[in-house]
């Protein structure tokens, strides 16, 4: 009788420990992020993507914060390889304990010849250069900035992609998920601006 029980106790303690690791797994993991998602097909080339007020890696500045101005920051990038006919820009947030990260701002349709977006990109559907703007984590479209609770540090991702076509979604459906499903087979390359900043 006392094997039975020290069995079924291994055997429940071992269970335990197995869910436990999962847990910790993952938690330890990060949402996947759109770049990591839409595989390129230009090989090794990346679009090198700036801001004139962060540097990637860096803080970002908080008057693009919800905690500041809310405007969004200017975002620049190389011309695209050759077939390049439009550019996403999307920025997420994957310091998040969820399945997806955080949707801060989608721009798509932006025309091939464009390769910047400047400061304070006004809200709505269609922006003057012929993109549009899908819904962000509120629902709006257009840009809302970062946010995280108190005392943490988040990365956000300005991640730029240069694809082989427009995506002509409307943009009152213009969710993430549709967004990505459209771009499937389109990237030809990606880059990325990382920002931090930290909740107060």
């Amino acid at each position: 009788m006392k094997s039975v029980v020290r069995n079924t106790v291994a055997t429940l303690a071992f269970a335990l420990m197995c869910v436990t690791a999962a847990d910790a797994q993952s938690q330890a993991e990060p949402p996947q992020l759109a770049k990591q998602i839409l595989p390129a097909r230009g090989g090794n080339s990346t679009l090198r993507v700036t801001s004139a007020f962060f540097t990637s890696g860096d803080q970002i500045p908080e008057r693009f914060t919800q905690n500041g101005e809310n405007i969004s920051p200017p975002i620049t990038w190389n011309k695209g390889p050759a077939g390049t006919m439009s550019y996403v820009v999307l920025a997420e947030d994957n310091g998040v304990n969820r399945p997806e990260p955080i949707v801060h701002w989608i721009v798509y349709d932006i025309p091939g010849t464009v390769t910047r977006l400047p400061l304070g990109v006004p809200s709505g559907d269609r922006l003057e250069n012929g993109a549009a703007q899908g819904k962000n984590i509120a629902g709006t479209a257009g840009y809302v900035g970062p946010k995280p609770p108190a005392g943490e540090t988040h990365p956000y991702h300005f991640q730029v992609f240069a694809l082989t076509s427009r995506l002509n979604i409307d943009p009152t459906t213009a969710d993430r998920a549709t967004i990505l499903a459209a771009m499937k087979g389109k990237v030809i390359t990606s880059g990325d601006l990382i920002g931090r900043y930290t909740g107060k």
